[in-house]
């Protein structure tokens, strides 16, 4: 997938997945609230259908607040006892007439009952069949007597709602369906408890017989059956499954089935203490009509957010790898050539100041480069003198100063002769002339690991006779000293490698002298042990001297670098046998490893292969840092001038082998394109029309290297060369990945010479 497509679908999903998850969020909230207002809506005009009775109860409300405030109550509701019959009688007449021309119209009022303060009740009037008002003997309506002692009281003053009754039994049909209002009568004196109670009875039926849609059931689910009006039969909870259940919530509730809709308000408390439900079916067509319209449009306007979201991905998309491409080829162009590049870019300040300041840094490295290809001209001429120097000096050096050794040695040994500070001073131009032959054979070794001219010759070590030899060889300077030395291999220790035995025993004998020297009593021991992988040895020495500090462990191995000043002062020494080492490990495949605590010792260790050069999987440092343009001396530089021009694709996670190799192949001024995986490799083929060589390193952990050169290989053809990078002499490599995929193996680390060689014969072909 190329970089443009991949930046076109992070933008486009950036944009889109945020949006499509507001969507998928909020429009099925839209859409419930959308019924909830539906529903509420519906209630409302349910509401407004009954919204006649909150009216006629509101007057009704005011009928009875006047009727508590008679003028003279007491002859109403007052004792018998008390007051003179005549004068009652007069008295209610005269109220009854009163009644009459207010209340004359208000036909719903069917009753209306006087209680005294005890409760008890004393006058009673109805309607008769002409409309008129007039008191009877009949027992009315009465007040519950819970209703009569909270307002008697005095601890409520407005107007109460009696629950409903419901008697189908009743010989007048205004007396089926009623409620009752009761209002406390004042005494006429603030804050005394009420003298009395006057109550009225309303017909209310007529709710029931103005709309035939309005479903009335009790609260066991029979409908209700009102006389003179058509009647449904069976029960509520049998034609409307469920509504058992949520009439026990005792709130609105709205019942669907099968896309039936029916809306249940408990109305009213009847006298039985049960609640009287009334129903309404609710037409959703316009709901569902509104929810298609409002997906419609939603999907619509996300439709047209999609579009522009890609349209202005696809924008940014184009003028990133516009710049992207700009800053890729500026950088490769930079890094493989002196010259500066121009960045030019348009847009805000912010990118243009940025192609201003990479102009600068082109600029700058262009400058810097050329710089240090001169002053890398001027080391390596200085390298090549110095080289030349030291190997033309060395015969030079050494003549005289095997003569200085020789002759301070039999003056040395003259004891008859020299007597005295004679003998001494002998005996000091021998040790000093020891000390500069070590000191120049030391700076020869460092040279010749410097220019790769120092070279191994494997051989198979028994590891126990070359810690033996080690120990009678060094054993004499250790007794000079009252140390003991002790050699220990441990179960496990391999008993033979394949190494270089001279190598080896140099980088003991470097940490046996430093032991020796840094070490003033105790013992100091040898050890062999099994190392863990990649390693197969690990060659010890522990002494018990004066440590290392910690922050000082990593600069001894630097060339002509101790632990601090006081150290050479005190023991002597240029520095450089840890730096040989070292190189010498590495070369050997191998390094070196240090523990050490100040006053409690020191213990070097080298980790070696059971094979020099074939450790699995070895460390960074392991990788030769030789120059690969190097070549033994006396050999002809090679002479690729027909390898100029031709593309060669290297596939080498290996940072140092890379620069390695890149180096060679550039100063031979072949076209160098580098890819770390084979994803990369794939889009760098993808944009080049011809590679001649494909240079792959298949050395382990690359357990599918072979798969990956076969993949390549068929998007290639035959055309192009492909070398295997492998470790040793690259039998394994060979055996594992077939020859018709593979058209030849170089071994790594390599000089210029071997890598000339393959090139060559690939290219002949």
């Amino acid at each position: 997938m190329s970089l443009r497509l991949r930046i076109l679908l992070f933008l486009f999903l950036f944009g889109l997945l945020p949006l499509m998850l507001a969507v998928i969020i909020n429009l099925p909230l839209v859409l419930e609230r959308v019924e909830l207002f539906y529903r509420h809506a519906f209630l409302q005009n349910l509401r407004a259908d009954f919204s006649d009775l909150d009216q006629h109860l509101a007057s009704r409300d005011a009928s009875v607040r006047l009727l508590a405030k008679l003028p003279e109550p007491g002859a109403l509701v007052g004792d018998d006892n008390e007051l003179d019959k005549k004068e009652i009688d007069v008295a209610r007449a005269r109220y009854t007439d009163w009644i009459n021309r207010i209340l004359g119209e208000e036909r719903d009022i069917t009753e209306i009952l006087f209680l005294d303060e005890q409760g008890v009740e004393r006058f009673w009037l109805e309607r008769d069949s002409k409309g008129s008002w007039s008191p009877t003997t009949r027992r009315l309506r009465g007040v519950s007597p819970e209703h009569a002692a909270l307002l008697l009281s005095g601890r409520l003053n407005n107007v109460v709602l009696s629950p409903l009754r419901i008697d189908v039994d009743a010989n007048d049909p205004a007396r089926v369906f009623t409620l009752q209002l009761i209002s406390p009568i004042a005494a006429g004196v603030p804050g005394e408890k009420p003298i009395g109670l006057v109550a009225i009875t309303l017909d209310i039926a007529g709710l029931v017989r103005r709309d035939n849609k309005t479903l009335w059931v009790h609260d066991d689910g029979r409908f209700l059956h009102l006389p003179g009006l058509p009647t449904r039969e069976g029960n509520a909870f049998e034609d409307y499954p469920g509504l058992k259940d949520m009439f026990t919530s005792n709130r609105i509730v709205l019942w669907e089935q099968d896309n039936n809709r029916v809306i249940w308000i408990p109305m009213f408390r009847t006298v039985d203490g049960d609640k009287l439900w009334v129903g309404r079916p609710v037409d959703d067509a316009p709901l569902q009509s509104f929810r298609s319209e409002i997906v419609f449009r939603v999907l619509l306007i996300v439709f047209g957010l999609v579009f522009m979201l890609f349209i202005a991905a696809r924008w940014i998309t184009r003028r990133a790898e516009r710049i992207g491409r700009d800053l890729t080829e500026g950088v490769r162009k930079t890094l493989e050539s002196d010259q500066p590049v121009m960045f030019e870019w348009s847009g805000s300040p912010e990118l243009r100041q940025l192609a201003g300041d990479l102009t600068r840094l082109s600029q700058t490295h262009a400058s810097q480069t050329r710089n240090l290809r001169a002053h890398a001209r001027e080391l390596e001429a200085t390298n090549r003198y110095k080289s030349e120097f030291l190997a033309n000096v060395s015969h030079e050096l050494r003549t005289p100063l095997n003569s200085i050794l020789l002759l301070s040695k039999l003056l040395a040994n003259k004891r008859d002769e020299l007597k005295g500070e004679s003998q001494e001073q002998a005996d000091v131009i021998h040790k000093a002339a020891n000390d500069l032959k070590a000191l120049i054979d030391n700076i020869l070794d460092l040279s010749r690991i410097e220019a790769g001219r120092l070279e191994t010759h494997t051989e198979s070590v028994a590891v126990d006779e070359l810690l033996e030899d080690l120990r009678l060889l060094l054993e004499p300077q250790f007794a000079a000293k009252s140390l003991a030395l002790d050699v220990q291999i441990e179960a496990g220790a391999p008993g033979c490698i394949e190494t270089d035995v001279d190598k080896v025993r140099q980088i003991l004998k470097n940490f046996l002298a430093n032991a020796v020297k840094f070490t003033d009593r105790g013992s100091v021991i040898l050890k062999a042990a099994a190392a863990s992988p990649p390693y197969a040895i690990e060659l010890s020495v522990v002494d018990s001297g004066i440590g290392i500090d910690p922050g000082k462990q990593e600069a001894i191995f630097e060339a002509f670098q101790q632990a601090d000043g006081s150290t050479s002062r005190r023991y002597g020494g240029t520095g450089l046998g840890l730096t040989i080492s070292r190189q010498l490990a590495e070369l050997l495949g191998g390094e070196i490893r240090l523990h050490s605590t100040p006053g409690s010792g020191s213990t070097f260790s080298l980790m070696l292969p059971a094979e020099c050069g074939h450790a699995a999987a070895l460390p960074a440092r392991v990788v030769d840092t030789r120059p690969v343009e190097s070549h033994p001396e006396g050999e002809a530089a090679p002479q690729p001038s027909e390898l100029r021009g031709l593309h060669v694709l290297l596939m080498v996670p290996d940072v140092r082998l890379q620069l390695q190799l890149s180096g060679v192949l550039r100063d031979w001024q072949m076209v160098l394109h580098l890819a770390d995986d084979f994803d990369e490799a794939m889009e760098t083929l993808e944009e080049l029309e011809v590679v001649d060589f494909l240079m792959i390193d298949v050395r382990p952990p690359n357990e599918n290297a072979c798969a990956t050169i076969k993949a390549v290989r068929d998007r290639l053809g035959d055309s192009t060369a492909i070398i295997g990078l492998v470790s040793g002499d690259g039998e394994s490599a060979v055996h594992s990945c077939p020859t018709d995929i593979v058209n030849d193996v170089l071994a790594v680390p390599c000089d210029a010479r071997a890598l000339s060689d393959v090139m060559h014969r690939q290219s002949a072909k």
